[in-house]
C-alpha cells in the first residue's frame, strides 16, 4: 500500500511541476529606466512576502538557496538622488548552512508578465525575477532572456533550515591539510 501511494504521490509531483513548467509567460515592454516608485504595490506585497525567511531551492542542482531582509533606503522618494526612486532589499545567499555571497539589491517592476526583477545595486548582473506561488513557494528566472525556457524557471520553498552539508564531516582543517603552519 505504502509503495502505491508513494508511486501516486511521485507522479502528482511530477505532473504539477510538468504543468508549472508547460506555463507560457509573456514580456512586457517597459522603460529601461524604470523605478520601484512606479510599480510600489506590487513590489512591497512580494518583498513583505519574501522578507525574514529561508527560501531553498528545489531543483536536483541546488544545495541552498537565499534569505532576503528589509533594508532601509533613506533616499527613498527623493527624486534627485541616484536611489531615490528604489525599493532594495539585502540579499544573502547560502550555499548548504553556509553564507556565501551577500548583495544589496534593488526591487522594480519585471519585463516577464507577473513578476518583480531583483537586480544587484553594484552589479546589475545579478537579477532575479521572481513570483509568489501561493504563501510558501515563489518561482524566478535568473535573467529576463530567460522567460521563454521553462526549463530555467527555478523553484524556491519556505524552510526553517537549510541543508548541512554531507561532506562536511570530510573536510580537513587548514592545519590538518598541511595549507597553514
Amino acid at each position: 500500500m505504502d509503495k502505491i501511494i508513494s508511486v501516486v504521490f511521485a507522479s502528482l509531483i511530477a505532473t504539477s511541476s510538468f504543468a508549472a513548467s508547460a506555463e507560457p509567460f509573456e514580456r512586457v515592454d517597459l522603460d529601461k529606466d524604470r523605478t520601484s516608485v512606479q510599480y510600489a504595490g506590487p513590489i512591497k506585497s512580494i518583498t513583505k512576502a519574501l522578507e525574514g525567511y529561508r527560501w531553498l531551492g528545489q531543483s536536483k542542482d541546488m544545495n541552498g538557496g537565499v534569505v532576503f531582509e528589509p533594508h532601509v533606503n533613506n533616499s527613498f522618494g527623493k527624486n534627485d538622488t541616484e536611489t531615490g526612486g528604489a525599493i532594495i532589499v539585502k540579499a544573502t545567499y547560502y550555499l548548504h548552512d553556509e553564507p556565501v555571497k551577500e548583495a544589496l539589491m534593488v526591487a522594480r517592476q519585471s519585463e516577464i508578465s507577473g513578476f518583480v526583477e531583483f537586480y544587484g545595486y553594484e552589479s546589475r548582473e545579478l537579477q532575479l525575477h521572481i513570483r509568489m506561488v501561493g504563501s510558501d513557494t515563489f518561482q524566478a528566472f535568473s535573467s529576463a532572456d530567460q522567460y521563454n525556457k521553462s526549463e530555467k524557471l527555478m523553484t524556491y520553498k519556505k524552510v526553517e533550515k537549510f541543508n548541512k552539508s554531507n561532506y562536511r564531516d570530510q573536510l580537513e582543517s587548514a592545519h590538518e591539510s598541511g595549507g597553514f603552519f
